[in-house]
C-alpha cells in the first residue's frame, strides 16, 4: 500500500510525525479518510479523534479545533489541542476540569474567560476519547 507523510502540531510542539497508509479525521462535515494520492485541500478540524493507521499499527490522537491541510501526498494538521488518546489520564482531566472552574468561578479580572472554556472543552474531549464515547457536541 503506498504511504504518505503527516504531521500533527499543537501549541504544545509536535505530537505525531511519520508515514502512514490512512488516516481519518474528524471534520465539520464528518469524518475523513485520507489515502495516498489525495486531492489537495484545506478543511477545519473538528473536536474527536484522528485515527492513523501505519504498518500494521493503529494511533488515536485526541483533537480540539485546527485545521487540515493536504498537500502533494503530505498531510499537516494544527490542532488547538492534541495529544494521543493512550496518554490521556483520567485523573489529568479531573484536574484540569476541577482548575478551570474554579477559575472560572472566582472571575478574577485577570481570568480571561476563553481560556476557560477552552480548556474545559480540551478536557471534555479527553475524557470522550479516553472512555470511547461517541462524539457529541460540546
Amino acid at each position: 500500500m503506498n504511504k504518505f507523510e503527516i504531521e500533527i502540531l499543537s501549541p504544545e510542539g509536535i505530537v505525531f510525525k511519520g508515514e502512514t497508509t490512512s488516516v481519518s479525521f474528524p471534520t465539520t462535515r464528518g469524518t475523513i479518510t485520507v489515502l495516498s494520492g489525495h486531492t489537495n485541500f484545506i478543511t477545519k478540524l473538528n473536536n474527536g479523534e484522528i485515527t492513523i493507521e501505519t504498518s500494521g499499527d493503529i494511533k488515536k490522537i485526541a483533537v480540539s479545533g485546527g485545521f487540515i491541510e493536504i498537500t502533494n501526498n503530505n498531510v499537516n494538521v494544527v490542532a488547538e489541542f492534541a495529544a494521543h488518546s493512550d496518554e490521556i489520564s483520567k485523573q489529568k482531566i479531573k484536574q484540569a476540569i476541577d482548575l478551570a472552574k474554579d477559575m472560572k468561578n472566582k472571575r478574577k479580572e485577570f481570568v480571561d474567560i476563553s481560556v476557560i472554556e477552552s480548556q474545559l472543552k480540551k478536557s471534555a474531549v479527553e475524557l470522550k476519547s479516553r472512555l470511547g464515547l461517541k462524539r457529541k457536541k460540546i
